[in-house]
């Protein structure tokens, strides 16, 4: 594999990350299921095995929780021409409750979260996908997240 091929890549698995954050803080939740592969794993908390169970799992978000994903620190390994790696920091800031409806600015007292996903990506029919993202959170604030 030469560098262009190696680079193309490693932008490819990035760029899957960053659409991820993007597609999930709009509500996109379609195309967030998009990004993964059929048999694909997502544990964000509580894992969902499946792209239909990744997306039915995204349509359950209540519309009172407004969210954006703060990706830092992106690194791709790339292992070989259908198969890479990758770690991304995650700064989360969320809110629940009705000013999450409006498209006013909501106050807040900094990140609900702080971790990183662990990602693996995969290329079927000539496209990147993420095959498995694992969140694994280092420090988070209680008060953003709902009790079940």
């Amino acid at each position: 594999m030469d560098l262009i091929e190696q680079l193309n890549i490693e932008r490819a698995c990035e760029k899957l990350s960053i659409d991820y954050a993007r597609h999930v803080d709009f509500s996109e939740y379609d195309d967030v299921a998009d990004l993964f592969t059929v048999d694909a794993l997502l544990d964000a908390g509580a894992p969902l095995q499946g792209q239909e169970n990744i997306r039915k799992g995204f349509f359950k978000r209540s519309p009172k929780l407004r969210s954006r994903h703060i990706l830092t620190n992106i690194s791709i390994e790339v292992i070989n021409d259908s198969l890479a790696k990758g770690i991304s920091y995650l700064s989360l800031y969320r809110h629940i409750g009705e000013e999450s409806l409006t498209k006013g600015v909501i106050e807040f007292d900094g990140p609900a979260a702080i971790g990183h996903y662990s990602d693996e990506f995969c290329r079927i029919a000539g496209v990147w996908k993420i095959k498995s993202r694992v969140l694994s959170m280092a420090f988070q604030n209680p008060k953003f997240f709902i009790r079940r």
